[in-house]
């Protein structure tokens, strides 16, 4: 009797454990799938997301083996290889960006149209010559995970909306074009171009080479960023660049009509101008002695021992520059674009 209960014991333990593992399993829908592929170095990785797809969420993350790796839940993704020729009039060592006609809002009402100009973003550290083009069409996802290989050398994202996550990119480029939605750039270090009508950019944690971002009516932020070379500019998005550093070179925000926030972390020297609005010098770190207050819509501050020339200018909207972060808590940088933009902005930045 003492072994059959033993065995009934042990058998009951196995059962528990296998329904314990199963609720601790992450749930996988039944129509899951995933897919594989041998990618070699300097590839370029191209995923299209359709217009269709408006409540999709799309990750985009880097391992450092040669493999391209699609898991979506609901049909497998289309992936298709080819080999082309970068370097030729077809396909440039450049991106290139056409122009676009969107709507021009003021206070959230539409007052018109607005163009922005066809523009040619160059790649970095991207040879010329033959180099494996790997598309991944997401049809109809919901839920999609992509994982690239670090030595990607170029990554294009195409959508409509959704939110599009990439963390921890580090291939050579990145460009990222979105009507609507949210973009999410976590970690990555990389070249990058991201172009958006409405919705969201958020950048956290990331150094860029270079970086070029145009937008509409988006709001674009930065939290705890380092750029050697950024310029920046929206039609009536607010543009926030908060608790960042600057290597020496190019830094150029601006805006027709939306607010820019910009708060340093780094030696600098910030100018802030507008025509419409007002330039608010808000520094508190013993820095206010290395203001020099040209008036309500001129001011330029020398932050540390000076360094890089850094130039915020918006025509209509107000100019906030600051030292550090005004964000105090994680999360919080998702609602800062907001705190800054509206028809009655605030004087002074939230510390």
């Amino acid at each position: 009797m003492d072994v059959l209960r033993t065995r009934a014991l042990r058998a009951i333990a196995a059962g528990i454990g296998a329904l314990l593992l199963l609720c601790a399993a992450p749930p996988r829908s039944a129509g899951a799938a995933s897919s594989a592929f041998d990618v070699p170095a300097e590839s370029v990785v191209a995923i299209t997301i359709p217009a269709s797809a408006r409540g999709s969420d799309v990750t985009v993350r880097t391992w450092d083996r040669p493999q391209l790796l699609v898991e979506a839940d609901g049909p497998d993704p289309s992936v298709t290889r080819r080999l082309v020729i970068y370097g030729t009039v077809r396909y440039p060592l450049a991106q290139q960006i056409p122009a676009g006609v969107f709507q021009r809002r003021v206070n959230g009402q539409v007052v018109g149209t607005v163009a922005l100009p066809p523009e040619v973003f160059p790649y970095s550290g991207f040879r010329s010559g033959p180099h494996d083009y790997m598309l991944v069409d997401l049809n109809e996802p919901e839920r999609v995970t992509i994982t690239v290989p670090s030595t990607t050398g170029l990554l294009l994202v195409r959508g409509s909306s959704g939110k599009t996550e990439i963390e921890n990119y580090r291939g050579a480029n990145l460009v990222v074009g979105q009507s609507g939605g949210r973009v999410e750039l976590e970690n990555v270090e990389t070249t990058a171009f991201v172009q958006m009508n409405t919705g969201s950019l958020w950048a956290v944690d990331s150094s860029f080479r270079r970086v070029r971002v145009r937008v509409n009516a988006a709001d674009v932020a930065f939290e705890r960023c380092r750029a050697t070379q950024i310029e920046a500019s929206s039609i009536s998005g607010t543009i926030v660049y908060d608790g960042g550093s600057f290597s020496p070179g190019l830094a150029r925000f601006d805006s027709q009509s939306g607010n820019i926030a910009l708060g340093v972390s780094s030696a600098a020297q910030v100018t802030g101008r507008s025509q419409g609005g007002r330039v608010y010098a808000l520094f508190e770190r013993g820095a206010n002695e290395n203001v020099e207050q040209r008036g309500e819509n001129d001011a330029t501050a020398t932050f540390g021992s000076g360094g890089p020339l850094v130039n915020a200018v918006s025509q209509h909207g107000n100019v906030y520059l600051y030292d550090g972060s005004a964000v105090r808590e994680r999360g919080e940088m998702r609602r800062l674009p907001r705190y800054f933009s509206g028809p009655n902005p605030p004087r002074r930045a939230p510390f």
